[in-house]
C-alpha cells in the first residue's frame, strides 16, 4: 500500500484484505512478522497504526496517565474504576422509579433489596425496571 494515499483510502482498503494480505501489510507497517491475532484484531490495529503514523500517536499527558495506570494495575492487580461510586457497608440507597419507591441497602459483600441479598446493583435495576441498566447508573451513583 503507498503513502501516497489518503488515510481514508489506505483505511477502506484495509476493509477489503484478507488475512494473508494484512499479515503482509503488517510486516510493512510494523516491520515484523503479524502475531497470529483474528483478523478483526489485525485490521483494528494496523488501521489505528497508519492513524497514528500519518496523525501522531497519543499526548505525552495520555501516556503518563496509561504509565500511572500500569503501575497501579502491577501493584493491585486491577484498577478501579474511579467514575463509580460506591457507598459504605450501612448506606441505604433510594430510587424512585414508575411511582415507586426502591429501598437498597448497601452490605459488605454486596446489596439488599426486599429481603433478598444481590451481588450488583444491576440485578436490582434490571428486577425494578424490566430491562437491562447499570446498577450504578440506576441508583445515580457516577461520580464527578
Amino acid at each position: 500500500m503507498t503513502q501516497s494515499r489518503s488515510l481514508a483510502a489506505r483505511v477502506a482498503a484495509l476493509k477489503s484484505m484478507d488475512k494473508a494480505a494484512l499479515q503482509n501489510y503488517w510486516v510493512e507497517v510494523f516491520g515484523v512478522k503479524a502475531p497470529h491475532l483474528h483478523i478483526r484484531i489485525l485490521r483494528q490495529r494496523l488501521i489505528w497504526r497508519i492513524q497514528e503514523l500519518e496523525l501522531g500517536g497519543l499526548s505525552d499527558k495520555a501516556k503518563m496517565q496509561l504509565e500511572q495506570l500500569k503501575q497501579q494495575a502491577g501493584k493491585h492487580g486491577k484498577i478501579k474504576n474511579r467514575r463509580i461510586v460506591r457507598p459504605p457497608a450501612g448506606t441505604r440507597i433510594q430510587r424512585e422509579y414508575d411511582g415507586e419507591c426502591h429501598e437498597v441497602l448497601v452490605l459488605k459483600e454486596g446489596f439488599e433489596y426486599r429481603g433478598q441479598v444481590y451481588r450488583s446493583l444491576s440485578k436490582i435495576a434490571r428486577l425494578i425496571t424490566g430491562s437491562h441498566w447499570s446498577g450504578p447508573l440506576f441508583f445515580n451513583l457516577r461520580g464527578q
